[in-house]
């Protein structure tokens, strides 16, 4: 029993031993040959697989009838680098890009292309089977004028080692400059390189080259905005031609309501309108000097002001610059050119605009009673240059019709009582001097004889013109200190006492000048009284006698006496 228990026992050993032996061996055979099943499993074959192993180390080359060479080999690694290798969407083959593909079979068809640019023109066509339409992309080239010559995909993102679009668009300016280095125009160039050479943030060629349609405002104000150079005239001069747009927007050309019309920002070509003068690239600046320039650019103000440019033209500065004194003053020496403000806002400024040449009549103007009371004061009511002179239409100061009309001048403000009441001046100012010899003298040679000079004195003889200073002031032409080297410009004969004779623009009174206001009333009642007595007199001296003729009975004596009959 015992050794056949043993027997059951070894056998059942054994068994299981043989049992586990063939399990490992299945499992040994399945390992050992999966993992070669694996390793033998077909890969997806590439319908270009046959282009990559042929031009992967290709020296081949093929001459066009140009002359151009194309090189057969291909650098499969840049390949891989590029949008259209392993890092692209979906696959793209050699195939995508080379079609026809019955061309591309081997042995290859005869290419067509008759030099380099044909051949990867039409490469580009077939960029479009995935991509966008040249004709919608095509930055900066969409509105070229001369469409026979535009850039392709291939000109512009290469052949095999095309970058991603970003590397574009980091480098937006030296994208362009692969082809855009040389102009034939060489200022073209000049003007170029400038503005490449100021771009600021966000801005590149296609700020101006844009795929969509630039006006001509736009284009001018973008170019002269980034220029920075002068333009050199033939007399050595130069003029600035950077421009702010903003000074437009900010100027009276800007956006504004006036008149209760509401107008829009003046473009920079509804001033300089013939594009072909004013179109880029510009015609050559014939004019030699920045003076002549500037005259010339006054005809861009007549196309809109030209009432304004007739009465400037019989203006004194028009007719000096006519007669070849060309310092005279323009439209922009007065107003500017792009940044134009109110002329009289503040009103300070006209002074300021005028003294801009006439320097030293504004430094005495600043200086007098005027002046400082405008200049420190911003009162309203004081006299500027133009409400003596005019605006536009300024008259010669030096004529004679001009002296015998200041006194008129004067009186727009001196003889308006409600002004001078103000102030405290009596308009008596006016109204004395219009009373008294002088102003009576002019004021006849005025109607009679405008152009006909007089000796007779004016406000600013005795006041100064542009220096007048309070009577009270020490240096006053009129304090009494100083009256009588006043009197003595005209009177050089004059003693002492000669201004005493004056009485100061005053209406006698028993404040001002008793004598003489008494003396006055004395006359005023005297002269009617003695009148008046003569006139009594010889009113009933009529009374009587046309009595007695119509009495009658009575006789004449030999001396014309009456004689009663009885």
């Amino acid at each position: 029993m015992d050794q056949r228990r043993s027997t059951r026992i070894v056998i059942q050993l054994v068994s299981r031993l043989v049992a586990t032996a063939i399990v490992c061996t299945a499992i040994g055979v399945a390992i050992l040959f999966s993992a070669p099943a694996a390793a033998q499993t077909p890969q997806p074959t590439r319908p270009d697989t046959a282009c990559r192993l042929c031009h992967a180390d290709s020296t081949t080359t093929m001459t066009l009838p140009s002359g151009d060479v194309l090189r057969a080999g291909v650098d499969l690694g840049v390949l891989e680098q590029s949008v259209h290798g392993a890092g692209a969407a979906a696959p793209v083959y050699c195939s995508d890009c080379h079609r026809p593909r019955q061309r591309y079979q081997y042995p290859h068809g005869e290419n067509p292309a008759e030099n380099i640019g044909q051949f990867e023109a039409e490469i580009a066509q077939n960029c479009e089977q995935c991509h966008t339409s040249s004709l919608l992309h095509n930055p900066g080239h969409l509105q070229a004028q001369d469409k026979t010559n535009l850039p392709n995909c291939v000109d512009c993102h290469g052949g095999h080692e095309v970058a991603p679009a970003a590397a574009m668009i980091a480098d937006p300016v030296g994208a362009c400059q692969q082809c855009h280095m040389e102009f034939e125009d060489q200022k073209i160039g000049d003007v170029h390189a400038e503005l490449v050479g100021n771009f600021g943030a966000g801005q590149s060629c296609q700020t101006c080259h844009a795929s969509t349609p630039q006006s001509e405002d736009a284009k001018c104000q973008t170019c002269h905005s980034l220029l920075s150079s002068e333009l050199a005239l033939a007399s050595g001069e130069t003029v600035s031609l950077h421009v702010d747009p903003l000074d437009i927007v900010h100027s009276v050309h800007g956006e504004r309501v006036f008149d209760g019309i509401q107008y829009t920002t003046l473009r920079c070509t509804d001033c300089h309108r013939e594009q072909g003068i004013w179109g880029f690239p510009h015609q050559e600046i014939d004019t030699e000097t920045r003076r002549e320039l500037t005259i010339a650019m006054q005809q861009v103000c007549q196309e809109c002001h030209s009432e304004i440019y007739e009465r400037n033209a019989d203006g004194i500065h028009a007719r000096h610059i006519a007669e070849g004194e060309l310092q005279a003053a323009t439209c922009a020496d007065c107003h500017g050119n792009h940044a134009i403000h109110d002329p009289d806002n503040p009103r300070e400024r006209i002074s300021q605009t005028c003294g801009n040449c006439h320097s030293t009549i504004n430094e005495q103007y600043a200086m007098s009673v005027h002046g400082a009371a405008l200049l420190g004061e911003d009162n309203p009511d004081v006299p500027v240059c133009t409400d003596c002179h005019g605006v536009h239409n300024i008259p010669d100061p030096t004529t004679a019709a001009f002296r015998l009309s200041s006194p008129a001048m004067c009186g727009t403000c001196h003889a308006n009582a409600e002004m001078m009441n103000k102030y405290g001046i009596s308009t008596d100012v006016f109204n004395t001097y219009v009373a008294d010899f002088h102003g009576t003298t002019v004021t006849l040679f005025e109607h009679a004889s405008p152009d006909e000079r007089t000796n007779m004195a004016v406000c600013y003889d005795c006041h100064g013109i542009h220096n007048i200073l309070p009577a009270t002031d020490e240096n006053s032409q009129i304090i009494k200190a100083n009256l009588l080297a006043t009197c003595q410009q005209c009177h050089p004969d004059a003693t002492e006492n000669f201004p005493d004779a004056w009485t100061s623009h005053y209406t006698p009174s028993l404040e001002h000048y008793p004598i003489v206001y008494l003396v006055n009333l004395f006359y005023a009642i005297v002269i009617p009284l003695t009148v008046g007595g003569f006139l009594l007199f010889i009113a009933t001296d009529i009374f009587r006698r046309i009595r007695e003729r119509f009495q009658g009975g009575g006789q004449k004596t030999d001396h014309g006496e009456v004689k009663d009959e009885q």
